[in-house]
């Protein structure tokens, strides 16, 4: 049975209708890039511009005031001068709105006054019995509620959740990550959590049946103690990536001025992540990776990888990033070496592991392939690395039907951008449309084939997915 706090959230996350303030048909104000969000992801209910100066904003007639909408108003997102909230909350709380995203900034992370000003909206908010997401947040994206916080963000749905105290960053990932094929099934920016926060959202995706991985960026929380708990209970079911920064003085006075957040040391929370059995990322492009890792429906076994590539640098390049992320070399058994050797160049080329395809391989769309079945079926090999320095329709295909077959994790690094554009070299070797891409990587994902753009993102994402199924196996016994 969901508790309180769920069956608030999901009652939030599936609005019946949204009024958005702060528009004006005379420039183009953040209100607006609100409101255009909603219409550009087709969201199905009923979808209120309100502004007292205007008649329409963008084809939708404008009402005076949110007390003034005829009909209930499940959500109103606020985005007016942080002098203007105050009233517009209690606006919405005498129409009964049970829910706000506030947009506008200016609150805690600006310091005492605003600080007491943001504790009155909540206590005031509470009072009246309605929620408020923020201030100073994006707020929510779900595709499959028509909830979206900028213009382009993917509408197809996906199985992953975006946890977030930047709302830059969850339009930067969510768009970024549509180009690369990556899907979501929520994403969250909380920005101050002055009242839901991200605890509370935490928990809301432990019982959420549409998300089965679980994506954090956290700056500092208040409560750490129910933060991780929570993670410990979750993450034996569902994986947990969290991006932790304000690890550093530096980053802990950005972190206190961007959301007001408080961090404590990188020391203690190294150790009470890990003991929670979540996995630490870097950095955006590495948080990505790891996405496509963690969808992985066959999860490793051992720790002997195999390493196939044309380029032989990148593949020495290759073996480092892998003996470095604690992984080992596996030894090719001969059945494996004499396959191999029936289509591997017999000069420039190399059938031990880094099995070494030359540049034969940018010719001959087969030989990876190939060379990934021979490897998958080989004993020895728990995991597989390969560098693909273009990423032909047929290479995808192919491994697409090997991966089926082999049911290994197969991470391969490639430059993305290469396999689309249009330059005489790309042209020459074959490249596909970024839309195809997008398609054919979402495809590799779902099958278990991770994409990443270095060899060490690619190597970390295999090492922790397999401590990961480790620990899983440690909680869960299976």
């Amino acid at each position: 049975m969901k508790n309180s706090i769920v069956t608030t959230i999901d009652e939030i996350f599936n609005p019946r209708s949204i009024a958005v303030t702060g528009v004006s048909a005379k420039s183009n104000r953040l209100g607006n890039l609100l409101l255009y969000s909603f219409m550009d992801m087709g969201f199905k209910g009923k979808l209120y511009a309100v502004n007292s100066n205007e008649e329409e904003v963008m084809g939708i007639k404008c009402i005076p005031s949110v007390g003034a909408i005829d009909g209930p108003v499940d959500l109103v997102i606020i985005s007016v001068h942080p002098s203007r909230v105050p009233a517009l909350v209690d606006d919405c709380i005498a129409k009964g709105v049970k829910a706000a995203v506030v947009f506008s900034s200016g609150f805690r992370e600006k310091g005492d006054e605003g600080g007491k000003t943001e504790e009155l909206l909540v206590q005031r908010a509470r009072e009246g019995g309605m929620r408020i997401i923020g201030p100073n947040c994006m707020g929510l994206y779900s595709p499959s509620s028509g909830l979206s916080f900028f213009p382009g963000m993917p509408k197809e749905e996906g199985k992953t959740a975006f946890l977030s105290q930047s709302g830059s960053l969850a339009n930067m990932l969510g768009i970024s990550a549509g180009e690369r094929g990556i899907r979501f099934s929520r994403m969250i920016s909380v920005g101050n959590a002055a009242d839901l926060d991200m605890n509370d959202f935490l928990e809301y995706l432990e019982s959420d049946e549409k998300t089965e991985l679980i994506t954090l960026y956290l700056e500092g929380i208040a409560d750490g103690r129910r933060f991780l708990d929570l993670a410990a209970r979750i993450s034996p079911r569902k994986p947990i990536l969290i991006w932790k920064v304000g690890r550093t003085e530096g980053g802990r006075e950005s972190a206190a001025s961007h959301t007001g957040s408080l961090s404590g040391s990188e020391e203690i929370w190294k150790a009470a992540i890990r003991q929670a059995g979540l996995i630490a990322v870097e950095n955006l492009q590495e948080l990505g990776g790891f996405i496509t890792a963690f969808q992985n429906p066959h999860p490793p076994q051992g720790n002997r990888v195999a390493i196939l590539s044309g380029p032989g640098g990148i593949a020495v390049s290759t073996a480092d990033a892998c003996y470095e992320a604690g992984l080992k070399l596996a030894s090719l058994s001969d059945d494996s070496r004499k396959e191999l050797s029936k289509f591997v160049p017999e000069f420039g080329a190399s059938v031990a592991n880094p099995v070494d395809l030359s540049l034969s391989a940018s010719f001959d769309h087969g030989m990876y392939p190939r060379a990934t079945a021979i490897c998958g079926a080989d004993e020895n090999v728990d995991m597989i690395v390969e560098f693909i320095p273009i990423l032909h329709r047929e290479v995808a295909e192919g491994l697409l039907e090997t991966q089926a077959k082999i049911k290994k994790p197969i991470a391969v690094v490639t430059p993305l951008e290469f396999a689309s554009l249009e330059t005489s070299a790309a042209k020459f070797f074959g490249t596909i449309s970024r839309e195809e891409l997008s398609a054919i990587l979402k495809r590799m994902y779902d099958a278990g084939i991770s994409v990443h753009s270095t060899e060490q993102e690619a190597a970390k994402a295999l090492s922790s997915l397999l401590s990961y199924t480790r620990f899983r196996k440690s909680r869960l016994g299976a």
